[in-house]
């Protein structure tokens, strides 16, 4: 089923709800991004879905939506708010909320002109897996203020806006607030924010209605690195025409808990805007998965995670209100427990399960597996690629020595270091020397131990020495394993030349262990790309590698230092040097893999840019090719020929421009020594345009000639990024 056809079959059930109200003050768009405000009235809208069919359900005189309930919450009674006996909730006198549902004919842009149908408030609920999924994440973070989480969108304000006593519409802008549940405004507790994030709301339409809702759906169960379309309402009461049920189509990054059958909370890579949240989410099959949410924020960089709670905890939340109620539309839901697979059993957060159970892996799955979180003694955490059974991981150089980048390393080990989400200039330095002693046997065995380790090449000199580096705590965490295990590991490489690259050695290697498969071939830009890493969640947070989707931007191409060329008649030889993606890059991803949609690896995530003042642009971001590796591959082939690294040591001042984001340097022509001049003895004489040629021709050849000596600049000009 191709994505139009998923599209036209959520329209079925995606839904717009608007709730207006008395506002005299202009409080009720405080949390929100968006609203409209006239004459003493508030009007906020979210996104929503028409709660599906079961199997046995019949036609009625009623329909029920589910949304978020942050958009009914402002509305709901001081009574309701304050007492946690009320169960059923009470708006302030005045409310009115509507429903706006797909019609055949939607043309005229006037508001009161759509299809509009008025709905009632029957119950807001809480899903209790989900929220504590949510106060976990918050909870791992406490440690951290600076790069700890929140709830809602970055667009949202607090502050009551300007001029709220003319009619307008506002779109609010504003530093990084809490979003608090009902009676918390000021409190910034994890549990709070995990129920403010989960809450739903249930609604009821008291009209005839039977085309959306005798549609049945079947549930998804998601894989990260799933394909996933949500239908919702961004921005939607500014303009229902423009904005009412846009799709918008991205993949599921990660699920929590990460070793369980069943999820309670989704991570989707994916586009979302304030307003969707409400909005239905579903597979490219037409499959249901879930409900979207506020997303999670980061309070400094403001970078947002969307969340969505999977169907079968909203189904399970709902069917034991649902089956108590006797009259109207909950009559016909009855039935709501056949929306729940009978061999569904909500997460317990433990680890009894393994990461992917016993079902078929994706693709893209099996790619993870490979990939595992490494941590250092400063508190700095990335990502790194396992490369054969022997234990060997393939990491960025920057997680180790940070000060060859012009950076600082974290002192936490929540907080990403700088020099992962920034561009990085490869300044070229050289690492301390030691002699060390010959040995033939493989350097490399399944345990060792920092001191044991050597490099040398097969005369027997010494050529690199890391006993000075590896005075480092450096912990590598195997996520396939079944529970997870942590091993200490020892730096045996760090590359000096122009590419951020880095090798690690376990010293346990278990049998388990699965290396990446590897793609050396050069991608083509346009086609399909996974990253796959720790981005922003760190250890403290048990996640698995997180999936985000994207595709090739641009390869870049760098030119081979004469030293490294096949032939020395071919000046142009060129390999790829750089990869660009759109997929999202985040703090600690560096070190991960960006993988084809067979799996492979084509490239190693090195960093990605921000903005002056500091904020990150996950989407633009820089990965080394698998073809510019081949060194370390085919290390990991033999381990034991240390000398095909060289290679990556010698400088190459074109590869180096390059991922100083620079153009390459070219020399400056030299000052032409003599001034032409025209033979004495031709001044006055001949034809102007005879004398003018020989001008040009003896100009040529003294160009030529210069040419010929011009010496290549040895000093890159550092990059102004």
């Amino acid at each position: 089923m191709g994505l139009p056809e998923v599209a036209e079959f959520a329209r079925n059930f995606a839904v717009m709800v608007r709730v207006q109200g008395p506002d005299p003050k202009g409080l009720k768009m405080r949390n929100h991004a968006f609203h409209q405000y006239n004459s003493g009235k508030t009007m906020l809208s979210a996104s929503g879905m028409v709660f599906p069919a079961s199997s046995n359900l019949e036609l009625s005189e009623s329909i029920l939506v589910v949304t978020a309930a942050s958009v009914v919450e402002p509305f709901v009674s001081q009574s309701y708010q304050e007492s946690s006996s009320e169960k059923k909730p009470r708006l302030i006198p005045g409310v009115q909320i509507d429903i706006l549902m797909e019609a055949k004919s939607m043309v005229d842009g006037n508001v009161e002109s759509l299809p509009w149908r008025p709905a009632q408030l029957l119950k807001m609920l809480d899903i209790p897996h989900a929220s504590a999924a949510v106060q976990s994440l918050i909870e791992a973070s406490c440690g951290s203020p600076e790069h700890s989480w929140e709830v809602g969108w970055s667009l949202a304000s607090h502050s009551r806006p300007q001029h709220i006593d003319s009619s307008h519409k506002q779109v609010e802008q504003s530093p990084f607030q809490n979003h608090l549940p009902i009676g918390s405004i000021g409190s910034s507790s994890p549990n709070l924010l995990g129920q403010s994030a989960t809450r739903i709301a249930l609604l009821e339409v008291p009209s005839k209605f039977s085309a959306a809702n005798s549609l049945k759906v079947q549930r998804s169960i998601p894989k990260r690195g799933d394909l996933l379309l949500a239908m919702g309402s961004p921005f939607g009461i500014l303009s229902p025409l423009h904005f009412f049920n846009n799709i918008s189509v991205g993949s599921i990054g990660n699920s929590y808990p990460p070793s369980s059958s069943t999820s309670s909370l989704l991570m989707a890579d994916i586009r979302c805007l304030p307003g969707m949240e409400g909005s239905p989410v579903f597979s490219e099959q037409a499959q249901l998965i879930g409900l979207l949410t506020r997303p999670l924020r980061q309070k400094i960089s403001g970078t947002e995670v969307q969340m969505v709670i999977p169907w079968e905890a909203i189904a399970s939340a709902c069917s034991e209100l649902l089956l108590q109620k006797p009259h109207s539309a909950s009559d016909r839901v009855n039935a709501v427990e056949t929306l729940i697979p009978k061999d569904y059993e909500l997460p317990n957060h433990s680890h009894e399960l393994s990461p992917f159970g016993s079902r078929i892996l994706s693709p893209v799955e099996k790619a993870m597996s490979s990939i595992c979180l490494i941590t250092t003694d400063d508190g700095s955490w990335a990502s790194g690629v396992l490369l054969n059974k022997q234990g060997l991981v393939l990491t960025n150089a920057h997680l180790l020595e940070p000060w060859r980048f012009g950076k600082a390393a974290s002192t936490s080990d929540r907080k990403e270091r700088r020099s992962e989400v920034s561009i990085i200039p490869n300044v070229h330095t050289r690492l301390e020397t030691i002699n060390i002693e010959k040995s033939s046997q493989n350097l490399l065995a399944t345990n060792l131990k920092a001191a044991d380790i050597s490099l040398k090449n097969d005369d027997g000199l010494s050529r690199f020495s890391l006993a000075k580096i590896n005075h480092r705590n450096i912990r590598v965490r195997l996520d396939f394993m079944d529970p997870w295990i942590w091993t200490d590991a020892t730096i045996v490489y760090v590359s000096k030349g122009p590419l951020d690259v880095a090798l690690l050695q376990l010293e346990i290697a278990p049998d388990q262990l699965c290396p990446i498969s590897l793609d050396v071939d050069c991608p083509s830009s346009g086609s399909e790309a996974f990253v796959i890493g720790h981005g922003l969640f760190g250890p403290r947070c048990d996640f698995l590698p997180s999936a985000c989707l994207g595709v090739i931007a641009k390869v870049i191409e760098a030119a081979r230092s004469p030293e490294t060329r096949s032939s020395k008649l071919n000046s142009c030889e060129r390999f790829p040097a750089m990869l660009e993606t759109t997929a999202a890059v985040h703090p600690g991803s560096s070190g991960g893999a960006v993988v084809n949609s067979n799996g492979c690896m084509i490239g190693l995530v090195t960093s990605n840019a921000k903005h002056g003042g500091g904020t990150v642009i996950p989407h633009l971001n820089f990965s080394i090719p698998c073809a510019a590796l081949k060194p370390i591959l085919k290390l990991a082939e033999d381990m034991q020929n240390f000398a095909v690294l060289e290679e990556l040591d010698k400088p190459n001042e074109h590869l180096s421009s390059i991922w100083a984001l620079m153009p390459p340097v070219y020399p400056k022509p030299e000052p032409i020594q003599d001034i032409l001049k025209f033979p004495a003895e031709d001044k006055g004489k001949g034809i102007k345009g005879s004398r003018f040629a020989k001008f040009i021709a003896d100009r040529n050849e003294l160009m030529k000639t210069t040419a010929q000596h011009r010496v290549p600049p040895t000093d890159l000009i550092p990059s102004k990024l």
